[in-house]
């Protein structure tokens, strides 16, 4: 105020002395003096105006302390209408659809909103629904056979459950002996944890996406998984860690961060999307949003947190490349991880947490600049889009939705925690306006389908209630508890001493569940007295002296060693290119020369990330397998694939092909050779086959895994993927239209007359009656001669072959909404196929070698029925095993999947073991052979030791050489040349309490 008042009175001093210079010249008449001083008011007024905007922004309204109570009330009506809602309408569900007023199960069956809106009870004081409430939730079991997001169930369910034990006292709950580090509420999100660890066991450390919560990993899953489904973890997991004792949840979460940190782009930028099994990015737009946003709010909130310097130096050196290629006029936009340019310029609404962030280490001018840009487009539309197109000023198509995010909100609450500017109270008020006037319904508040028409959608997330109207009550309540700064708490007597309680500082999850930081160090170690075998000699001057000249001599050898290694390569750069040679001696005492190969070469991949394993495991595959021969499914024929050089296909090169146009193409047939030779041309390694998902979901469920076995078996041409997907579904299509799967223990002559269409080398070679069998055999090798046709004329069909490239492209990025135009029509198609003279002969015998495999399988198992029928007669069993029949032997391979047949099927069998060995049979044939079908359809859990876990977790911690604990005068230098400085813990603590004993 000072700094703006005194160049308000240097400017206007300025204005008298240039006012007395007009007078004494006097060579302006009156009526132009007149005008002058006008001017000069409008002058002060702009110039007022624009000292005050360059400083800060400010509101136009203004907020008195009972106005700003009103407005913390109307936010608390907002929840209880939608929590209300919930309960009368959608109890039990996980979510409320709030235009037809009813319930819907979205991310796992367990009440997932009751959940989310628990600490939200008590953050507005409703102490007695959160006892309530809490009763309920206490006897949830978790143990359920569902496939679950590993980061949803984390964020949502996890730290509700914990933030929840962890405000028991403050709502006014029965505690039990031990609490803090001991609760049902603690013990139950324990459960949930444990049910989550499995997804970390994988070559890298990063997480899985998805788990069973009572089988661990699904088979098959998908080894592919966002940026923030690998990195927000520190919060939860470390919080648990810290109340239970239990290392192993932090442990894991750390190591699947700095995992990812080592993968990170040459120019510092990490991409959307990463195999977690090789640690290969399958998506490569680099941003702060939508796949990415939560990894660095975990950074900086796990730093704080968890006292852990080392993840806010990762956080500081992320944004500064952030800063350097992805904000441009304090909007951030979206880049190529490995280049840099411009991939993406639009703002996202997930984006909007940024500001918050920025803000939470003191950083507010740049928070506040990039939250008024944010805020212009929430007045634009009401809401914020999902999408918003920078250059175009306008919500991007098809990405107009908001569906009550909480982000835009949660940056207002911080920054005016920090700053008390009342322009975030007017963007507060202005937010609570458009959700009362377009969002309410009878039972609740529904997304908004549109920002600009303000149309509903039937769907309201459980973020509503946990993260959105949370913020907005805290923005208004400027007392409320969790705001507390650590002035007060409360005193704990617990097994392990004195603590305190409830007096913060509360660090968010990025669903908004408070952690209470003091009550994490009731448990933790931290509580030891620092003073006690405090080394005191160490802090001597000798010892100090001694200390600093061993850092000098430290950073002397660092700084040599990277200059001697780059005059080396200078000097050396001529002799790398000629082979090295050593001279050694004979036994003649004569000099030979001994090739010798260069050693400690780094080798990079095309994203410049280190190759070295990878290359060398490659080249010990290649050189085993080269003289190896591989089975083709169904058939006896053998081949031996040679060595397929790679060429591995690229987002790049999908976007070259699909901007190819018809007119390029003077007839149709160079069209053809171009999309057939593209797919030649590039290969996918058997990580990404699987991770895109190519094959579909029909494929797998007709024709078993060992169709997605042989898919995803090495490294392929797209064209060979292509092909063989047209032969699966070729496959399929005749097992449909014979209905091969209907058939039943009469239809073994069915069988035989399949087998002996798919022996038939054409339909021109029958010469075959239209009656009896004769004409269904005749019937059948005309659907397979058909389907031949069919397939032989997809592997002429461009716009099939686009189809699936445009499937690899929406698969292996965020860009959903790809589309293409077909290089050419279905006549010009149709006239390539008739005059195409290459056509491969009919030959079922290849093409249908799935059909065979399965209709031989059916054969044989019918085949073994009736074997196994005879062998009990001539071993005098005049009956069948007491209620086991073929009937249901055959009804238990049919309903394999199905769990009460399963149960069903394990009585039956235990009563027939019982009735064999009344018999004298003891383990009978058949009753081998009903476990054995017990065995294949009985879900087993997958194998996981925790213990493993955790020692793979804290060995990989210890290999990290950027963050490794090591003594705090060395220094440790990354590859791009940032240094971190590191030291372990013990000498932290020394050091700290020496500063603490002598102030």
């Amino acid at each position: 105020l000072f700094f703006r008042f005194g160049i308000f009175l240097l400017f206007i001093k300025t204005l008298i002395r240039l006012e007395k210079i007009f007078l004494t010249i006097r060579l302006i008449s009156h009526k132009m003096l007149k005008n002058i001083c006008y001017s000069q008011i409008g002058i002060i007024i702009i110039s007022l105006i624009l000292i005050n905007g360059t400083y800060e922004t400010q509101g136009v309204r203004f907020y008195t302390k009972e106005r700003i109570l009103h407005l913390r009330e109307n936010v608390r009506a907002m929840f209880h209408h939608a929590y209300e809602g919930y309960l009368q309408y959608a109890d039990g569900y996980d979510e409320l659809r709030p235009l037809t007023c009813d319930g819907v199960d979205t991310w796992g069956s367990y009440s997932l909103t009751l959940i989310d809106a628990l600490d939200t009870l008590a953050t507005m004081g409703n102490y007695t629904e959160f006892r309530r409430v809490v009763k309920i939730i206490e006897s949830m079991d978790f143990d359920k056979d569902i496939n679950v997001s590993v980061f949803e169930t984390n964020i949502r369910i996890l730290g509700g459950l914990l933030s929840a034990h962890m405000l028991s006292k403050q709502a006014g709950v029965q505690l039990e002996q031990g609490w803090p580090c001991q609760g049902p509420l603690l013990r139950l999100a324990e459960d949930v944890a444990r049910r989550l660890l499995p997804a970390f066991d994988t070559a890298t450390g990063m997480p899985y996406g998805t788990v069973n919560l009572r089988y661990g990993v699904p088979k098959g899953e998908t080894p592919v998984t966002c940026t923030a489904g690998v990195g927000t973890f520190l919060v939860e997991f470390g919080s648990l860690s810290r109340l239970t004792g239990n290392s192993i949840y932090e442990d894991v979460a750390l190591n699947a961060v700095y995992s990812l940190w080592g993968r990170r782009s040459g120019i510092g930028l990490f991409g959307n999307h990463i195999d977690v099994q090789t640690g290969r990015w399958t998506a490569l737009d680099s941003g702060i949003g939508a796949g990415v946003d939560s990894f660095f709010e975990y950074l900086v909130k796990g730093a704080i947190m968890l006292n852990r310097p080392e993840l806010m130096e990762m956080f500081h050196e992320a944004r500064r490349h952030i800063d350097k290629y992805l904000k441009k006029e304090d909007w951030y936009i979206w880049a190529h991880m490995n280049k840099g340019h411009v991939t993406l310029p639009v703002f996202q609404s997930l984006e909007a947490f940024w500001p918050g962030v920025l803000s939470m280490f003191g950083d507010i001018a740049p928070a506040m600049r990039t939250l008024v840009k944010y805020s212009t487009v929430w007045r634009k539309y009401g809401f914020l889009p999902e999408f918003y197109n920078i250059p175009l000023g306008e919500a991007s198509v098809n990405r107009e939705v908001y569906p009550l995010r909480p982000e835009l909100i949660e940056s207002v609450m911080y920054l005016y925690r920090a700053t008390k500017n009342q322009f975030l109270l007017e963007l507060g008020e202005d937010i609570i306006q458009s959700i009362e006037f377009s969002a309410k319904t009878r039972c609740g508040y529904a997304t908004i389908r549109n920002v600009v028409t303000h149309e509903k959608e039937n769907r309201m997330e459980s973020f509503f209630l946990s993260e959105t109207t949370k913020y907005l009550y805290l923005l208004f309540d400027e007392e409320n508890f969790l705001h507390n700064d650590g002035a007060v708490g409360d005193r704990l007597q617990t097994p392990h001493g004195d603590c305190a309680v409830n007096a913060g500082s509360y660090i968010f999850n990025t669903e908004a569940h408070p952690v209470d930081m003091s009550a994490l160090y009731c448990c933790h170690d931290i509580h030891d007295d620092i003073f006690d075998g405090l080394d005191i000699g160490r802090f001597s001057d000798e010892a100090l002296l001694k200390n600093e000249r061993e850092r000098l001599i430290a950073e002397r050898e660092i700084s040599e060693e990277y200059t001697c290694s780059q005059k080396l390569a200078e000097d050396t750069q001529e002799q790398q290119r000629q082979p090295k040679t050593l001279n050694t001696t004979t036994s003649d005492n004569k000099f030979k020369s001994v090739s010798i190969a260069p050693v400690d070469i780094d080798v990079f991949d095309e994203y410049d990330n280190p190759a070295g394993d990878l290359l060398v495991e490659n080249f010990e595959r290649v050189k085993s397998g080269r003289n190896q021969k591989a089975e083709l499914v169904g058939t006896a024929e053998v081949v031996e694939h040679e060595p397929l050089s790679s060429n591995h296909l690229t987002v790049t090169d999908l976007t070259k092909f699909f901007a190819m146009k018809r007119d390029e193409f003077i007839h149709p047939e160079l069209a053809l050779h171009y999309v057939q030779g593209f797919m030649y041309n590039f290969t996918l390694d058997p990580p990404l086959i699987s991770g895109l998902q190519l094959l579909h979901k029909n494929i797998t469920a007709v024709l078993g895994i060992a169709a997605q076995k042989e898919y995803e078996s090495r490294t392929r041409t797209v064209w060979e993927l292509y092909e063989l997907q047209q032969q699966y579904l070729a496959n399929i299509e005749l097992i449909t239209r014979l209905d091969i799967l209907a058939f039943d223990d009469n239809d073994i002559e069915l069988l035989d007359r399949v087998l002996a269409a798919l022996n038939h080398s054409g339909f021109e070679s029958l010469e075959l009656s239209d009656v009896g069998e004769d004409a269904s055999l005749r019937v059948m090798v005309r659907q397979m001669s058909s389907l031949h046709t069919d397939y032989q004329q997809a592997l002429l069909n461009t716009t099939a072959m686009q189809e699936f490239l445009l499937k690899i492209l929406i698969n292996g990025t965020s860009d959903k909404n790809r589309t293409y135009i077909p290089l050419l029509n279905n006549e010009e198609i149709r006239t390539l196929f008739e005059q195409n003279d290459d056509k491969e002969k009919y030959a079922t015998q290849s093409l249908f070698a799935h059909v065979r495999r399965i209709v031989e399988f059916k054969k044989r198992l019918m085949e073994t029925f009736d074997r196994l029928q005879k062998l009990m007669a001539e071993n005098g069993v005049t009956k069948s095993p007491k209620s086991i029949n073929s009937n249901e032997v055959k009804q238990f391979a049919k309903t394999q999947t199905e769990k009460h047949n399963i149960l069903a099927a394990k009585n039956q069998n235990n009563e027939a073991k019982e009735t064999a060995e009344e018999d004298g049979g003891g383990d009978s044939v058949w009753t081998q052979l009903v476990h054995t079908i017990l065995r294949k359809t009985t879900n087993q859990r997958n194998q996981f030791n925790e213990a493993l876990l955790h020692e793979k977790a804290r060995m990989a911690l210890q290999n990290y050489p950027t963050f490794r604990m090591t003594n705090s005068t060395a220094k440790v230098k990354t590859l791009n040349g940032y240094e971190v400085f590191t030291c372990d813990a013990p000498e932290f603590l020394d050091k700290f309490a020496y500063r603490e004993y002598y102030p």
